[in-house]
């Protein structure tokens, strides 16, 4: 019987896990109280990492026999601090193993070194074998081509955004393989074609945890064509996992070079995947989405915006995923360019 194992996000790697004989699933954003975090965290963390730490303090997810989370934000490398102190001096019953994937994204030969030792330790921390790294690997390429069957048909304007992104989610939280199988029989199920004159837009900003956004923008007659995010457009990168080459390196340099997060470094690789939409002349316009409680994508939406006004591409900023009348607003300005 498989363990649980809870994952932070998009930068742990699933394959390790799944060789280690784990379900890895994304820890997701729960309505209702969050009373440990209140007593215990500043209000500067994200709602999603404020809910993660009270469950687990609260033992609410006891299926779960082990936590990783990576270093590649600011906010998820204080939340395992916080949840390393909160299990020594209070709910050491209730907080299942918190491990750290130690990887840093700055793109220098000394990150990458250091990185390789990191997955390689993590290899070795859980005891994973050769052979179930490579069926790993095997597994999680399958359902990243799912993906990548879902934004082509949306591409080709036979699925709306909405539908792509709650298909894409299932990939963080749903056994990978049941995903690789289920999703071409989804994807039959719904073709619903997108009137051609419709906007297309792409969403840059904070993580959205749900379809609301974009079930607005497609009341409003537009569609979201993609993402710059990793529940989104980018869940499946731009390559697979090479299955021809040493396992562990192959899922590290995945992770380092190809897997999204806010400290890439230098900037200009952060911006290259959203730059290259852009160029690719098939977005009318880009809506920035940086919620009151975002301490990341609003330091970088001044650069953004600047590139933006040069490609004489339209762009508005939402502060919060039900402003119709900043939404509906920039659609039709956006409607009115098409003519």
């Amino acid at each position: 019987m498989s363990r649980g194992a809870g994952v932070t996000s998009n930068t742990v790697p699933w394959e390790i896990l799944r060789a280690a004989g784990y379900s890895p699933r994304l820890l997701e954003q729960e309505p209702g109280p969050t009373p440990f975090a209140e007593r215990f965290m500043e209000g500067v963390f994200e709602p999603r990492f404020r809910t993660i730490f009270d469950r687990l303090c609260a033992g609410a997810w006891n299926d779960l026999d082990l936590v990783v989370i990576p270093r590649t934000s600011e906010q998820e490398h204080k939340l395992y601090l916080y949840l390393r102190e909160a299990s020594r001096q209070h709910f050491s019953d209730a907080i299942p193993r918190i491990y750290l994937y130690d990887l840093l994204h700055t793109r220098t030969s000394e990150s990458y070194t250091y990185g390789l030792q990191r997955t390689r330790q993590m290899v070795r921390d859980f005891e994973v074998s050769c052979q179930a790294l490579h069926e790993a690997i095997s597994e999680s390429n399958r359902a990243r081509n799912a993906i990548r069957q879902i934004e082509q048909k949306r591409n080709d304007g036979l699925l709306e955004g909405s539908a792509a992104v709650e298909l894409i989610r299932e990939f963080y939280t749903t056994n990978r393989s049941l995903f690789a199988d289920r999703a071409p029989a989804k994807l039959q199920k719904l073709c619903a074609p997108v009137p051609a004159h419709y906007p297309r837009i792409l969403i840059k900003g904070a993580l959205l945890n749900s379809s609301d956004l974009h079930r607005l923008v497609e009341k409003g007659g537009a569609c979201v064509i993609a993402e710059d995010h990793w529940l989104g457009s980018r869940a499946a990168g731009t390559t697979g996992i090479n299955e021809n080459v040493d396992p562990t390196t192959a899922i590290f340099e995945k992770y380092f070079y190809d897997e999204l997060s806010p400290r890439i470094q230098p900037s200009r690789e952060r911006d290259a995947w959203f730059q290259r939409e852009i160029a690719s002349g098939h977005i009318d316009g880009v809506l920035f989405y940086i919620p009151f409680d975002d301490d990341v994508e609003g330091w970088d939406y001044p650069r953004h915006r600047a590139w933006l006004d040069e490609q004489r591409l339209p762009s508005t900023v939402v502060r919060d995923a039900s402003d119709v009348p900043t939404i509906f607003m920039f659609i039709d300005q956006l409607s009115r360019n098409r003519k």
